[in-house]
C-alpha cells in the first residue's frame, strides 16, 4: 500500500484508460473536500483530519517511538490537513491512565525526551500538515492502582462507583490546580513544535463529566444550570490562551449527545457549544462515553451508518459561528465531500480509516479513489479495561485490510527485491489478491489465475448483505489495484501442477481458500450452508429459519436475514454463548441488534437430528427438544483446500500456502499472510 509514488508511476498508463483517456483529479471532483482554510493564521490545506486514536503502540512510557513518529508521518504524508497525536495527559497524578500517551508533565525534561517529540512534530509540519496533540483528564473514570499513592479518583462530585471505587469531589482549588495543569502541558506542546491541541472534552472524561448531569451534582457555581456546569471547561480554555496566546488553536472535542440515560441530550450539547464557541477555535463533534463506546457510538461499529454523529455536528453547527469538526464511521472520500458540501460540517476527522488507508487523501486528490482500501469497523481496537488489574493482555495490533498499518517503519525498511520475479499465485480471494498487489508493487510480474468468472473468492455475499457494504468496496479496491499495479488476471482458468509448470515460475503463492465444514449430524442432507440463502431469498424471507452454528458468521448472517428480510431465526450453539468468536467491540454491537430483531439462540446444545420439518437437539439441562422450520441452514466453520493444495504441492520450489488455504480464519489473517509471501520474495 505506502509503494504509493513507485506505484503511480508503473501504473499511469493502466489508470489512463481506466479513465478514458484523462485523469479526473480529486480536487475537481471534490472540490468541499480540497478547499483550504486558515484559522488565526493556521493553515489547513484541506478539510480532511487524522483524529487521535489510542493503539497502544506507537508511545513507550512517555517517548514516541521511532516507528510511532513513522506513523504519524506517514499520515501527514498521505495529505491529512492535521495530525493528531494520540491522548496525553496533563499530569501524572490524578489525570494520568496508561503509559501510552506522550509524557508532556515532567518537569524537568530530558534533552532526548524533548528532541524525541520536536522531531515528532517536525516529521508532521514536513509534508504540510497541522501538527495537533491531544490533552486529557480522565477524572472521574481513573483507577487508584494508577494514581500515585493510590489515592481516589477526582470529579465534579463525590460519589462510589459501580465497581466500587470512591471518587472525590474537586475543591475550587483543585479545580485551579488542574486548570494549571492543563494549561502549562499545553505551553509544553507549543513549545515543542505543535501549532493546536485538541482538548478532550467527551466521552465521559473530565471535561466531560462536568456538564454532564450523570457526574456533575454540584450545588455552587459549578453545577446546576449549563452555564455554571461550562464554568469549569471555559476556565481551562481560557487559561490555555492567557499561557499560549490566540495563536494556538484549540479543537474542543466534545459528545455532542452522550446517547445514554441520564446523560447529556443533543440539546445539552448545543447549549454548551454555544457557550464554549468565544474560548475556542473549532469544535470536534462525537458522542458517547467511553465506558459503552459501541452502543453510544463513541467508536461505531460496522452497523452504523457512515457520519453516524453528522446530524450533532449539523446540530451544532447551526448555532455556533465557529468551524466544526464530525467523526463516526466515515471511510470514504463521497461521505466527506457530501458532509461538507451540504452545510453539516466544516471539517472532517478520520478515526480508524486512517490506518486503514494512510494515503485515503492522496489517492483522493490523483483520483485513485477506487482503490481506497475502506474501514471495516472491525475489532482492531480493543478499548482498555476499567480496571488495570483486570486488563487482558492484548492481540497483537492488526488492520484488517491494511498489513502495513503501524508497522510502515519495519515495512519500509524490509530487503529489496534482488531483481524482478516471475510470480504466480493461484486463488483471487483477499489473500491471494493482496499478494497479487504487493508482489507487483514491488516491481515483479504477476499472474493470478482465479477459477471462477470474477475476483473475491467467498466475499460475494457482500453484493447482498447491505451490512457488508465497506467489505464489499475492501474487494472491489483491491480488484482496482490489482489492475492498476499490471497484474495479469486469468479468470475461468483452473489451476494444475502442470498449468502452473508452464508458466515457469520462480514463486508460487497458493491462496486457494476454504470449504464450508459440513457437520456429522444425522440428516444434514436436509439443511443448507447459509451462503445458500442468500442466493435463495424467497426461501428466507419471511420464513422461519433455524441456523446451527452461533459463531460470527452465524449470528451476523442471522442478523441480516431477520433484520432486512423479516426471517424468524433461532441460533443453535454448541458452545456456552454465542459470537464468541467475534471481537469485543463487534459483539457489542451484534448482540442486542440481534434481540431486538427477535433472533432466537439456543447455546450449549447438542444436535441430535435434523428432520424435513426442523431440528431435534438436547438443550444445556439435558432436555430433548424439537423446533420446526422452514428451512435449516448450517455454519460451522470452514476447512482448507487442503486436497488443492496438495494437487498443486511440486509445481515450483519456492511454493507458499497463505490465508484459509493454510487455516480458515479471518479477513485480517488473509490479507497479512498474502502481503508476508510477497514481501518475503527476494
Amino acid at each position: 500500500m505506502f509503494c504509493y509514488n513507485e506505484t503511480i508511476k508503473r501504473t499511469e498508463h493502466h489508470l489512463f484508460h481506466a479513465k478514458k483517456g484523462s485523469i479526473t483529479m480529486g480536487c475537481n471532483k471534490y472540490p468541499h473536500m480540497f478547499a483550504p482554510m486558515t484559522i488565526k493564521g493556521v493553515t489547513f490545506k484541506n478539510r480532511v483530519l487524522a483524529s487521535p486514536i489510542t493503539t497502544n503502540r506507537i508511545v513507550d512510557h512517555g517517548y514516541p517511538t521511532p516507528e510511532g513518529i513513522d506513523v504519524y508521518e506517514t499520515k501527514a504524508r498521505g495529505g491529512f490537513a492535521e495530525v493528531t497525536v494520540t491522548e496525553s495527559f496533563i499530569d501524572h497524578e490524578y489525570a494520568w491512565r496508561h503509559e501510552h500517551g506522550l509524557d508532556v508533565w515532567s518537569n524537568p525534561m530530558t534533552t532526548f525526551h524533548m528532541e524525541s517529540i520536536m522531531t515528532l512534530t517536525e516529521a508532521i509540519k514536513a509534508h504540510g500538515a497541522v501538527a495537533s496533540i491531544q490533552l486529557n483528564h480522565v477524572g472521574a473514570m481513573n483507577h487508584p492502582d494508577t494514581i500515585p499513592g493510590h489515592k481516589n479518583p477526582i470529579g465534579p462530585s463525590s460519589f462510589i462507583r459501580e465497581d466500587g471505587v470512591q471518587v472525590e469531589g474537586m475543591t475550587l482549588q483543585m479545580m485551579e490546580t488542574v486548570a494549571d495543569h492543563w494549561a502549562e502541558a499545553a505551553w509544553v506542546c507549543k513549545s515543542l513544535g505543535f501549532q493546536m491541541i485538541n482538548l478532550h472534552g467527551g466521552h465521559g472524561w473530565l471535561l466531560n463529566q462536568f456538564i454532564s448531569p450523570r457526574f456533575n451534582h454540584r450545588t455552587d457555581e459549578f453545577g446546576g444550570s449549563m452555564e455554571n456546569r461550562a464554568r469549569f471547561p471555559i476556565m481551562v480554555c481560557d487559561r490555555i490562551k492567557q499561557v499560549c496566546g490566540d495563536d494556538f488553536l484549540i479543537e474542543y472535542r466534545m459528545s455532542g449527545s452522550e446517547r445514554i440515560k441520564g446523560g447529556m441530550t443533543l440539546e445539552d450539547g448545543i447549549e454548551f457549544a454555544k457557550l464554549i464557541q468565544d474560548h475556542v477555535d473549532l469544535i470536534h463533534v462525537t458522542s458517547g462515553v467511553y465506558q459503552d463506546h459501541v452502543n453510544t457510538k463513541a467508536f461505531s461499529s460496522m452497523f452504523d451508518k457512515h457520519g453516524c454523529n453528522l446530524d450533532l455536528a449539523e446540530a451544532i453547527k447551526k448555532n455556533v459561528h465557529v468551524p466544526v469538526v464530525a467523526v463516526g464511521g466515515f471511510n470514504g472520500p463521497d461521505q466527506v465531500e457530501e458532509a461538507i458540501a451540504s452545510g453539516k460540517c466544516d471539517f472532517v476527522a478520520l478515526g480508524r480509516q486512517q490506518f486503514a488507508d494512510p494515503e485515503f487523501v492522496n489517492k483522493t486528490r490523483d483520483g485513485l479513489e477506487d482503490t481506497i482500501a475502506p474501514c471495516l469497523r472491525c475489532s482492531c481496537f480493543n478499548p482498555l479495561a476499567s480496571n488495570p488489574g483486570e486488563r487482558p493482555i492484548p492481540s497483537l495490533w492488526h488492520c484488517a485490510v491494511n498489513p502495513w498499518g503501524q508497522r510502515e517503519l519495519r515495512w519500509r525498511n524490509a530487503p529489496k527485491p534482488k531483481g524482478k520475479r516471475n510470480v504466480v499465485i493461484v486463488g483471487g480471494g483477499v489473500s491471494g489478491m493482496y499478494a497479487a498487489v504487493t508482489a507487483a508493487e514491488r516491481g515483479h510480474d504477476v499472474t493470478l489465475v482465479e477459477k471462477a468468472d470474477k475476483l473475491g473468492g467467498q466475499l460475494w455475499f457482500t453484493e447482498i448483505d447491505t451490512d457488508k457494504e465497506s467489505l464489499l468496496r475492501f474487494r472491489d479496491s483491491m480488484i482496482a489495484r490489482c489492475k492498476y499495479a499490471g497484474v495479469k488476471i486469468l479468470l475461468n482458468t483452473e489451476a494444475t501442477k502442470e498449468s502452473i509448470q508452464a508458466m515457469h515460475p520462480d514463486y508460487v503463492i497458493c491462496s486457494v481458500g476454504a470449504h464450508p465444514f459440513v457437520p456429522p449430524v444425522k440428516g444434514i442432507e436436509n439443511a443448507e450452508h447459509a451462503l445458500y440463502a442468500y442466493t435463495h431469498p424467497d426461501e428466507i424471507k419471511g420464513k422461519k429459519i433455524i441456523i446451527i452454528g452461533g459463531g460470527a458468521i452465524g449470528c451476523e448472517s442471522g442478523y441480516f436475514f431477520a433484520s432486512e428480510w423479516g426471517a424468524q431465526v433461532d441460533i443453535l450453539e454448541m458452545r456456552d454463548d454465542v459470537c464468541k468468536d467475534s471481537g469485543m467491540s463487534q459483539r457489542m454491537a451484534l448482540l442486542p441488534r440481534m434481540k431486538k430483531s427477535g433472533m432466537g439462540t439456543y447455546c450449549s446444545v447438542k444436535v441430535q437430528e435434523i428432520t424435513d420439518k426442523g431440528v431435534k437437539f438436547v438443550d444445556k439441562d439435558g432436555n430433548e427438544q424439537f423446533i420446526e422450520a422452514d428451512l435449516v441452514l448450517h455454519c460451522c466453520g470452514s476447512r482448507a483446500n487442503d486436497d488443492i493444495v496438495k494437487s498443486l504441492e511440486g509445481c515450483c520450489d519456492r511454493f507458499v500456502v497463505t490465508g484459509d488455504a493454510k487455516q480458515a480464519r479471518t479477513v485480517k489473517m488473509a490479507t497479512y499472510e498474502g502481503f508476508c509471501a510477497a514481501m518475503d520474495i527476494l
